[in-house]
């Protein structure tokens, strides 16, 4: 019998003929075998530029947001050049702003228009009255005029250009001074602390660890010859965890992975499952490294099969 004939007969199996003509749906319980707690993100804060540590804001064990400020580096020189940025900045915008070249330059050529056009009138009402030699320095003042309009109005435009060359350095020295600021990507619990107060650091240092611990991941194996993966595929789970002698503790959680292979002896498959941990007291009670009871239900509808490719 091949593979998958073989997988189907477990479905029906299971399944039952009732079921699959009614398109009920049916739930077994199974239990994972080697199970294992992992954290789905371990992260280790590094420094993104070099310079000495002027400020840590947690300590081993402390819970921080997503972007809460973890530690910060000297930043002084990054902001006295951003002083100096800002500065430059406001000067060529003030020179962008200024148009005042242009409306003379504009000016000038028209009043060398006019004058030269007021001798080309004269000396058409009485010939020779102001020289060929003259008439030709009046025209050349006049297009002098306008060209000195053309370079006036590219100087501003090349005024307007700086402006925000600037405006980007500007831009480029907040970017500076924020990566000298060591934020948390995620919500977690600092559990290690590497560099302190006082200490260089350089780009790429770990400064602290932290974890995600409101939610974990739990692995597990199953029986192929108990239940088909297609029956546990995005299931609930039930998570039960000894944390004393005397006390157990459940929590709810849901299949996000099934492997799309066997173990090697050819008779299991790994499935992970993501968890939502919580506190008490202070502490979280789903751990790394935890093996708990995992009881998942399985079932499938009739109507509900999808055939994966």
């Amino acid at each position: 019998m091949s593979a998958s004939i073989w997988l189907l007969s477990a479905v029906l199996v299971l399944s039952g003929p009732d079921d699959r003509e009614s398109g009920r749906h049916t739930t077994n319980r199974y239990q994972l075998d080697n199970t294992l707690v992992t954290l789905i993100d371990e992260i280790d804060i590094a420094a993104q530029e070099a310079g000495i540590i002027t400020d840590l804001t947690v300590q081993e064990g402390s819970e921080v947001r997503a972007n809460d400020k973890i530690a910060q580096i000297s930043d002084s020189k990054a902001q006295a050049a951003k002083k100096v940025a800002q500065a430059e900045h406001e000067v060529a915008l003030a020179e962008a702003e200024n148009d005042i070249s242009v409306r003379y330059a504009k000016k000038a050529a028209e009043v060398a228009y006019y004058d030269f056009m007021a001798h080309k009138l004269a000396n058409k009402q009485a010939k020779g009255s102001t020289p060929e030699a003259e008439m030709k320095k009046l025209h050349l003042s006049w297009q002098k005029g306008e060209l000195e309009t053309e370079k006036a109005q590219l100087e501003l435009d090349v005024a307007k250009l700086t402006a925000k060359a600037k405006e980007a350095s500007v831009e480029a020295a907040d970017d500076d001074i924020h990566r000298r600021r060591v934020f948390s990507p995620i919500d977690a619990v600092v559990i290690e602390i590497d560099k302190h107060v006082g200490e260089w650091v350089n780009p790429g240092d770990r400064i602290a660890r932290i974890v995600r611990m409101n939610k974990v991941r739990v692995k597990g194996m199953l029986a192929l010859a108990e239940v088909s993966p297609i029956q546990v595929a995005d299931r609930p789970i039930t998570v039960e965890a000894r944390i004393s002698n005397n006390r157990s503790v459940q929590f709810q959680g849901r299949i996000v992975f099934v492997a799309p292979e066997l173990d090697p002896s050819g008779k299991y498959y790994k499935v992970v499952a993501e968890v939502e941990n919580r506190e008490e007291n202070g502490t979280w009670l789903l751990l790394k490294g935890m093996s708990p009871r995992v009881t998942v239900e399985a079932g499938i509808a009739a109507d509900e099969t999808k055939t994966r490719r």
